[in-house]
């Protein structure tokens, strides 16, 4: 009995594997069975409210019954017509007078839409001088199908929606074939546990109930996991989220034209002749306090060296003329003797 009831545990992970495998297969499968069906990004066109694909550009309608015929019914679960799973996205900039009342408002209108914020943070830009300008960041999220209604929202509270609305992006991702591969798991692995169960009430000692406990609580867990994250996508499709930022509209410079007046003109004329003559006199000061005492400083010594020189030149001269009269005044008689 012991090997028989390990033997139907193997049994049913093997079937569990079998089944999330075939299931995953043909999910895979899908997207080669039509070209118009792919996971990834589509970008929508918020003016006319329509869904182009990146890269093929079918619009929503042409691309949904596409995708209805691509996708088999065993890639869906066996549900014809699987609702189309998109992940909504979109970001946008705007300028206003008054971007902390208009941050405001539009968390007002996203509560009473049933949605809620995400994120809220103000700071400011610098523009000039001391004058800062406020800035408002959001990222909200509300229902997908107020998307397109709370982006006119936010549009509405500029003054000049051409003028001051940028950036403005709106976005989305397929989702559909990770849902329902997610939920074909999910499938197999409460089929799993219910065998499991069945299993457990044919155990005959608490070494084989302790086996196949083991077993159904490393189920239990993995369906727990596969219910979040159909959770998380599901509550990711019904809301859409919208990243805000609301900055303040510069205000244009202020250009003053002054008038001619004579009597400015001589009072500046006045005013610059002070100052010239007030810049002669503190000139003259600094010469007589600073720059003489320091040329006299410099010229003392210069001066002595000078005179010196000129002293010893002197003296040179004064001996060689007293040596030239010598030679004239001596009696020829003591010359010849000398000869």
């Amino acid at each position: 009995m012991k090997k028989q009831t390990r033997f139907m545990i193997i049994l049913a992970v093997i079937m569990t594997f079998l089944i999330s495998g075939c299931a995953k297969k043909s999910s895979q499968k899908a997207p080669e069975t039509g070209a118009a069906y792919r996971e990834d990004v589509y970008m929508y066109d918020y003016a006319a409210d329509t869904m182009m694909d990146m890269e093929y550009g079918y619009a929503a309608e042409e691309s949904s019954a596409a995708y209805s015929k691509a996708v088999p019914a065993a890639a869906n679960g066996g549900a014809e017509g699987q609702k189309r799973m998109i992940q909504k996205s979109a970001s946008i900039n705007i300028q206003v007078m008054d971007p902390l009342d208009a941050a405001d408002k539009l968390i007002a209108l996203t509560e009473q839409s049933g949605g809620f914020v995400v994120s809220s943070s103000s700071s400011q830009d610098y523009y000039s001088g001391d004058i800062y300008l406020p800035r408002a960041n959001l990222t909200i999220r509300v229902p997908a199908e107020k998307l397109n209604d709370t982006l006119a929202f936010i549009e509405g509270l500029t003054t000049d929606s051409a003028k001051y609305v940028s950036n403005k992006r709106v976005y989305g991702v397929d989702i559909t074939s990770e849902y329902v591969d997610t939920n074909s798991r999910l499938t197999s692995l409460q089929k799993t546990l219910d065998k499991l169960y069945e299993i457990l009430d044919t155990a005959e000692n608490a070494e084989e109930a302790l086996e196949v406990y083991t077993e159904i609580s490393r189920v239990e867990s993995d369906i727990e996991v596969y219910k979040g994250q159909i959770k998380y996508m599901e509550e990711s499709v019904a809301l859409s989220s919208i990243d805000v930022t609301i900055s303040s509209i510069r205000p244009a410079p202020i250009q003053t034209v002054s008038k001619w007046n004579i009597g400015d003109v001589f009072k500046d004329a006045f005013e610059s002749l002070l100052d010239g003559g007030k810049s002669v006199i503190e000139a003259v000061i600094y010469f007589i306090i600073v720059v003489i005492p320091i040329l006299i400083l410099i010229a003392i010594p210069v001066v002595l060296i000078v005179l010196i020189i000129r002293k010893v030149i002197r003296n040179r001269k004064e001996k060689g003329r007293q040596m030239n009269s010598d030679e004239k005044n001596e009696d020829p008689l003591t010359v010849v003797k000398k000869n």
